[in-house]
């Protein structure tokens, strides 16, 4: 393998040994799958933090076992050794106010996730790999630190933890994003890998957790997480510093059809401005405007597809502790689901690569004898099944809230472990084949953006379900039916045939 370059910008592929494309990609990988969903693990970070005491005060009365106990959903008490009174009980689970602040404080962490998306996507355009990734790395360590200092004397850390962790996470993610141009024949695949695989992250609390209930010490386990999310800048010398070059179908032509220049043809086309430096973006690098692909159909759609579906997914984490302390018998039954939540995000690991296969497969039958817009279609439309199963999977996963059941969790459990992954994972890949290439980081910021702003939604239906719950899940199941428009409108084939060949002639004028 050819010595990795350091801090170096390839033109191009071609300037990229294979071997350095493969460490780029495990590097990506590795820190994915590690550092940027942890808060999406919120459901075991809730567990830690309730047997610390953490926002123990809001229960007052009903610790101190006096006052009006109506207020008190879901509280356990277990009587010391000798028996002892009111005092000497240990609080275990938490009442309805406890519960509604973590709700509130895991809403807003997991809302600032990509509510600075848009920043994220310019700043990844513009200012490239090493200025985003170094940021990312800083934002995790001081997210874990601020975790190490939360305790019942100082619950307010957590709100600052929560944050730095949420959005130092979507940095690193983001910036992953890229990694697919490093093979372009597999990018679906590559995609909905990067994409799917920081769902593992979220697994990070549960064995934080476990090593808290082995007896380490929680500042102690936080601080070698933050030491550890270090490493990043490491890496960082051995990526491309500004972005990972793209290779698309136009560049593929002009390699494979090489034309000669003349001295005097050199002269006349740096006269006319066509001859460009080998440096510079590809001809089609701004071949539509952004603003046509931001307000297209197809964009709509996806955005109302992913925030339905993405924030279904996210109210499971969040009110998961809730619902399992509604039915749980003790203490260890209810870190017992704890701790099967953080497993079914390590489950992801083994579900993450399976849409962008099951893509790239049903892409490469499309495509078999097709040429120019009828080939792009075929990739489009590739994703329209992939697109319904997540729809239908997440559908039922909220619908094991209306079950008080450990069979329900375990349901709830195995279609998270599709979902989470599932839902970026195909959107991802949609996105980069029916956009331009050039438009994508910015695209992704943006619809982050969005998606997260709406996302606040999610606390108010939090309280929602404290008043009306099947009311409130029976609404959310109706939003994901509707999701399914988006697949839809892809067997549109005139519609699809329109813009995608508008987008080819827009390619064909720049390039001319």
């Amino acid at each position: 393998m050819a010595p990795l370059a350091i801090m170096k910008q390839p033109a191009s592929l071609r300037e990229m040994s294979r071997g350095h494309r493969w460490f780029v990609l495990l590097t990506g990988l590795i820190e994915t799958s590690l550092w940027s969903g942890n808060i999406f693990g919120w459901a075991s970070l809730v567990h830690i933090m309730k047997t610390q005491g953490v926002f123990r005060h809001l229960c007052p009365d009903e610790f101190l076992g006096g006052g009006n106990k109506t207020a008190v959903t879901s509280l356990s008490w277990n009587e010391t050794a000798d028996g002892g009174d009111a005092h000497g009980l240990e609080f275990t689970r938490g009442c309805r106010a406890q519960d509604e602040q973590f709700t509130l404080i895991g809403t807003v962490a997991i809302v600032m996730y990509t509510t600075p998306g848009i920043l994220v996507g310019y700043g990844l355009h513009h200012l490239g790999q090493a200025f985003t990734r170094i940021t990312a790395s800083v934002l995790i360590s001081l997210g874990f630190v601020l975790l190490s200092l939360t305790s019942e004397a100082t619950p307010n850390y957590l709100w600052g933890g929560s944050i730095l962790l949420s959005v130092g996470g979507n940095m690193i993610r983001v910036a992953c994003f890229e990694f697919g141009n490093l093979f372009p024949k597999q990018r679906n695949t590559v995609m909905a890998i990067i994409s799917g695989i920081y769902t593992i992250s979220a697994a990070l609390f549960m064995v934080m957790q476990s090593a808290f209930e082995a007896g380490y010490g929680w500042e102690a386990v936080c601080r070698l997480m933050a030491v550890g999310s270090c490493f990043i800048v490491m890496t960082t010398l051995f990526i491309p510093w500004h972005h990972i070059p793209h290779e698309d179908e136009a560049e593929k032509q002009s390699e494979s059809q090489p034309k000669l220049v003349t001295k005097s043809d050199d002269t006349e086309l740096k006269e006319t401005g066509k001859l460009h430096d080998s440096t510079e973006k590809p001809a089609n690098s701004h071949q539509t405007p952004l603003s046509k692909s931001l307000f297209s159909v197809s964009m709509a759609l996806l955005q109302f597809w992913l925030f339905n579906n993405m924030l279904a997914v996210t109210i499971f984490g969040t009110y998961f502790n809730s619902w399992i302390n509604k039915f749980s018998q003790s203490n260890e039954e209810a870190a017992y689901y704890s701790r099967m939540f953080g497993y079914a995000n390590v489950l992801c690991v083994f579900t993450t690569p399976l849409p962008g296969l099951f893509i790239d497969l049903l892409s490469a039958y499309y495509k078999r004898g097709k040429t120019g817009v009828e080939e792009k279609m075929a990739t489009v439309q590739a994703m329209i099944a992939p697109m319904m199963i997540i729809s239908f999977t997440v559908a039922v996963q909220i619908s094991c809230f209306f079950f008080f059941s450990p069979w329900a969790v375990y349901l709830g459990l195995f279609c998270l472990a599709i979902n989470r992954p599932g839902c970026l994972g195909v959107g991802i890949p949609f996105m980069r084949s029916r956009f331009p290439a050039d438009h994508f980081n910015r695209m992704i910021g943006i619809q982050g953006t969005v998606i997260s702003l709406l996302s606040t939604l999610q606390y108010l239906h939090f309280t929602w379900t404290q008043s009306n719950y099947y009311t409130a899940i029976g609404t959310l199941v109706s939003l994901l039916a509707l999701s399914f428009v988006q697949p839809l409108h892809l067997f549109d084939r005139k519609y699809l045939h329109r813009v995608l060949q508008t987008s080819s002639k827009a390619q064909k004028n720049e390039e001319a």
